[in-house]
């Protein structure tokens, strides 16, 4: 028996696919997966006001800020990140995305921030910042949503399960999903990549909002023309390695490995991957 549910969570659609012998067993695990994503909605989303991160963005300049499990778990992972790649991925570049527009600026956040992800000291579950600065878990977030509600729906003893939140996928139980991505040049179509039974795939793209990604070294938009696709464990290391690749992909193969986890770089011609064994070219076709 198969349940398909979504609500909207996350800036997407969130979509959950639970399969088991009990209809009522499963809208119950997924009710409590979605209460999960929702409360990580609540403690992580930039875009509300009222939420733990705004909260943070405001105080976290003058002195220690106590953080939720869940905040203090995602901080951990992207600062972890942050290092492991030298500031490739940098959860601090929200400040150029809210003098583009592109994030609100609600009132009482700092003005004239910096892009540094060492001003940023967490000391167990509480955080402060020693520079101006504007943290956003948008992606990484999107990821340990995934994760979590996951892990929910295994804990609730639902036979298999698919979370799948608008770029962010994952996926447990004896038989592979297919993992889809948008052509960079023609969004309106997709193309098949792999297989996924368990584990977790994150892509990052620019298809329908430009300059949304940014180099944190630079400025520079990424993902112009291109899309990023990483097949790992788990959701959160997949979306915060889509980031590495996507500012320097030359550079990621050290950490990708370290993950054991692979990238594919799509843009209108051709397709690139990155494995234990480098980059090389994957011998797909693309329509014009």
């Amino acid at each position: 028996m198969m349940l398909r549910r979504a609500q909207p969570w996350l800036g997407t659609l969130v979509e959950i696919v639970a399969e088991g012998d009990d209809t009522s067993r499963l809208l119950a695990a997924t009710e409590r997966a979605f209460a999960r994503i929702a409360a990580v909605h609540a403690a992580m989303s930039f875009q509300s006001p009222d939420s733990e991160l705004t909260h943070v963005n405001r105080a976290a300049q003058s002195g220690w800020v106590a953080l939720s499990p869940d905040l203090a778990t995602v901080f951990a992972a992207a600062l972890e990140f942050a290092r492991a790649s030298n500031g490739l991925f940098d959860p601090s570049v929200a400040g150029w995305l809210v003098a583009s527009g592109q994030l609100p600026c609600h009132p009482g956040l700092p003005a004239g921030t910096a892009t540094d992800w060492r001003a940023i000291e967490l000391d167990g579950e509480r955080v402060r910042f020693t520079a101006p600065l504007l943290v956003d878990l948008s992606g990484i977030a999107k990821g340990y949503a995934v994760d979590v509600a996951l892990a929910s729906l295994r804990a609730d003893g639902v036979r298999a399960a698919t979370v799948n939140a608008g770029g962010d996928l994952a996926r447990f139980g004896d038989e592979a999903v297919p993992v889809h991505v948008r052509l960079p040049h023609q969004p309106a179509h997709s193309l098949h990549l792999a297989e996924l039974k368990n584990g977790a795939a994150a892509t990052s793209a620019s298809y329908f909002q430009a300059d949304a990604l940014r180099h944190p070294g630079t400025g520079q938009t990424l993902c112009a023309g291109t899309s990023v696709t990483v097949i790992a464990a788990d959701c959160m290391s997949a979306d915060a390695l889509t980031k590495v690749v996507a500012a320097e992909a030359a550079r990621a193969s050290q950490l990708l490995a370290r993950h054991n986890a692979h990238a594919v770089v799509l843009d209108g011609t051709c397709a690139r991957r990155c494995d234990a064994d480098g980059w090389h070219d994957l011998p797909l076709e693309f329509t014009a």
